[in-house]
């Protein structure tokens, strides 16, 4: 009897303590100078995961959040806040940023060197 109670509360604790398939990427947003202003600004509309998942150049994450106050209702920014979201998307959520692992093409085990067909 104490064997079926501990492994239906084990079972239980399992399912609650494992994050859903559909909960997307899981982590935060790398720490530095204006993660606060992404936190108050960004997160107030959607999650860290959407940021975590894009990789854009600062010019990319201009025109998107261009884009969010044009089409989404993103409030207007002061030009101190945007620049310091600006800075810290192109380094930490840049092409090469910090957080980024290597896409597959710049891996190099992905890149193929094949010799020329001989027939």
């Amino acid at each position: 009897m104490h064997v079926r109670k501990f492994l239906a509360c084990w079972t239980l604790s399992i399912l609650l303590l494992t994050p859903p398939v559909w909960a997307g990427p899981q982590g935060e947003l790398p720490q530095g100078p204006g993660r606060d202003l992404v936190e108050e600004n960004c997160t107030a509309c959607h999650t860290q995961a959407i940021i975590l998942q894009n990789h854009m150049t600062r010019d990319r994450w201009n025109e998107t959040i261009t884009w969010m106050q044009e089409k989404q209702g993103l409030w207007e920014l002061e030009p101190k806040v945007r620049d310091g979201i600006l800075d810290y998307l192109a380094e930490h959520q840049g092409p090469g940023g910090a957080s980024q692992d290597k896409t597959p093409w710049q891996n190099p085990m992905y890149r193929y060197d094949y010799k020329p067909n001989p027939l």
